[in-house]
Formats: C-alpha cells, sequence, structure tokens
C-alpha cells in the first residue's frame, strides 16, 4: 500500500518539477525585491544569489512551517538583495514538496524548507524510496518545536456534545483500555502524528482507530469539533485559543521537559517517557549544488537565528525556540535520529 502511495506521489511530484520550468503558482516574494541584486552581507567565493530563488514549502499557508520559512527568507531577502518566492506544494506528508526539489538541477535556485517531524518519521517507517539524511545537500536547521500537544473535546465547551468527558490522559486511556480500537485517533501516516501514536499505543498497551481526515491543522482540527475523532495531536499553538476557551482539554505535552509558558504535563511526568517528540526546522539544497552557495546561506541562516532578535520574537509567539546546527551537524545528528526512531518503532 506504502509502495502504491509513493508511486502515486512520485508521478505527481515530476508533473510539478516539470511545470515549474515554465512558470508556478507561487505566493508573493519573502521579500519585495524586483531586482534580485544587491551587496551580500555574508562571505563567501559565490555572487549568489544573482536571480530569483524558489522555496519550496511542503505545506499549506499561515501554519508554522510557512510562517517560519516566510520570516527568514524575508531577513535572507534584505541580507542579499536578493529575491526569495516561497511555494506551497502540499501533498503526502512534504513527500510530494520533496520529490520536487529531488528533481531539480542543483544550481542554488532552488531549495527545500521542511521539518524533522515528516521527514525523519517518513524515512524511520520506510514510507519514501528515498533519503531526506542522503540524498539532499543539508544547509543548516534554523529552529526547533518541542510543543506537540494530544488533545481531547471538552465536557463543558460548546462542542461538548462530542466529548467522552476525559479530564485528563489516564481518563482517555481508561476508555482506550477497555473498548479496544474504538478511540478515534487523528492520524496523519507517515509524519510526528503517526510516530507518537504508535509509542502510546504500545507504552499503554492500548489500541487506537487511526483515522486520516487530513494532512492540514485546519482539515485536522475541523473534523475533531464535528465528532470525526476523539483525540489530535498537534502543536500547541494550534489548539491554544480552543484550550483557553474550554473548548478542548490539554492531555499532555510531548516534549522531555515543560515548556515555558505551557502550563501542562508532559507524557515523561505522567510515565510515558517514550511519547516524546521535536520537530527541527531545516533548509535543503539539491544534492551536488555548489557547497559555496550551500555554506554562504548557511552563514545567513546562522546570523538571522543567533543575531536577530525579532526572528527569536516570532518564533517565541508559537512557543518555539531559534535552533541553529550547520550541515556537519545535521550529517551526524539526523541519521542518529532516524535510527533512534526505528529503534523506538521496533520496541
Amino acid at each position: 500500500m506504502k509502495k502504491k502511495l509513493f508511486s502515486a506521489i512520485l508521478a505527481a511530484a515530476m508533473c510539478l518539477s516539470l511545470a515549474a520550468c515554465g512558470g508556478n503558482g507561487s505566493t508573493p516574494p519573502a521579500n519585495s525585491n524586483p531586482t534580485g541584486s544587491g551587496a551580500p552581507s555574508a562571505g563567501g567565493d559565490t555572487d549568489w544569489p544573482n536571480s530569483t530563488v524558489t522555496v519550496i514549502l511542503p505545506y499549506g499557508a499561515g501554519g508554522d512551517t510557512d510562517t517560519y520559512c516566510r520570516q527568514l527568507f524575508q531577513r535572507i531577502g534584505e541580507k542579499t538583495g536578493g529575491t526569495f518566492v516561497v511555494t506551497n506544494t502540499e501533498g503526502g506528508s512534504g513527500i510530494v514538496a520533496a520529490m520536487d526539489v529531488l528533481n531539480r538541477k542543483p544550481d542554488g535556485y532552488t531549495l527545500l524548507f521542511n521539518h524533522t517531524g515528516a521527514s525523519l518519521v517518513q524515512e524511520a517507517i520506510g514510507s519514501v524510496d528515498f533519503s531526506y539524511t542522503d540524498d539532499f545537500a543539508n544547509c543548516c536547521t534554523v529552529a526547533i518545536d518541542e510543543t506537540y500537544a494530544l488533545v481531547a473535546v471538552a465536557k463543558g465547551g460548546q462542542y461538548g456534545q462530542y466529548s467522552h468527558g476525559w479530564e485528563n490522559l489516564e481518563d482517555m486511556l481508561a476508555e482506550a483500555k477497555a473498548n479496544p480500537g474504538k478511540v478515534r485517533y487523528s492520524t496523519v501516516f507517515g509524519s510526528t502524528t503517526e510516530y507518537v501514536g504508535r509509542m502510546l499505543e504500545s507504552q499503554a498497551g492500548v489500541t487506537f482507530d487511526n483515522i486520516d481526515v487530513g494532512t492540514s491543522a485546519g482539515d485536522r482540527m475541523a473534523a475533531m469539533l464535528g465528532g470525526q475523532v476523539d483525540i489530535l495531536a498537534a502543536n500547541y499553538m494550534n489548539v491554544k485559543d480552543y484550550i483557553e476557551n474550554g473548548d478542548l482539554v490539554c492531555l499532555g505535552i510531548m516534549s522531555k521537559e515543560r515548556v515555558e509558558g505551557i502550563d501542562f504535563p508532559t507524557f515523561t511526568e505522567q510515565g510515558y517517557d517514550k511519547v516524546v517528540t521535536a520537530k527541527k526546522y531545516e533548509v535543503k539544497f539539491p544534492k551536488g549544488t555548489d557547497q559555496a552557495i550551500v555554506d554562504k546561506l548557511s552563514e545567513l541562516c546562522r546570523q538571522v537565528v543567533e543575531e536577530d532578535e525579532s526572528f527569536a520574537e516570532v518564533l517565541s509567539t508559537y512557543f518555539a525556540k531559534p535552533l541553529y546546527r550547520d550541515a556537519a551537524t545535521m550529517n551526524t545528528e539526523d541519521p542518529a535520529e532516524v535510527e533512534a526512531l526505528k529503534a523506538g518503532l521496533a520496541g
């Protein structure tokens, strides 16, 4: 089944790549400089960029990945005087966008902005026939989000007719144990949601009814508030308002330690130390891209991540944090994380 899905996604990605040669339906540039010229502020033996750079983004507009990407490349554009156009390319939990970038020329004018919450899980479970860790030219990491939260409909909110009356994690797990396969979990197969769901099933000794109701946060939230699913895992910023309004109850946060500004217990605190995840937001080029270009963008990103307080403020709005990792660090740490994910799934 996964191979058939991959074949369909591959065909779609190839079509997107061919279409990109003649134009695209891109969203507006991340900066407004129309000339693509200007003096770069980072060193390097290259005049890159001297034409428009396309940034392929695997998710829709308005979410965390989209926001971080646009904020980052707006600043990179200001530093270089270049034009960076962000193109939202949805499908296959990021696979369509990744295949699109893999099929592009390694000329430095197409790159991928994605997160490890999908990519490394897909590699670990074998749902892709390529490697996110080996088949791209890693550039850098720019942010980390450790705020994945598991939520359910609250009994006292405006959607209370769909509530099971759970007030905490143990309430939900008690019902899941009493009724195997009945608690409906919103799963995006080949993503963090699938991984943490499987970890919770394994460690708590329960079985969920895993249902795919869409990949976007909006679609999944609509399904929960419409009574199609019972529990949902998502970045805290996507569920914060519903929790504060009393429409959802937070069952736990999937971080190793408490996240500043989020006053809910972690799964580790509640005895489920395998239900932990973090999304690291990464920049990648097609393999074979000139190393001078890769190094130049990496240095520019480092300047934004480590020196630009306004970028850190944007991330903090979403409870995320700046995190810079260079390519060498990614080349070591990402494969190690894939192996850890495989070990967790195996055992």
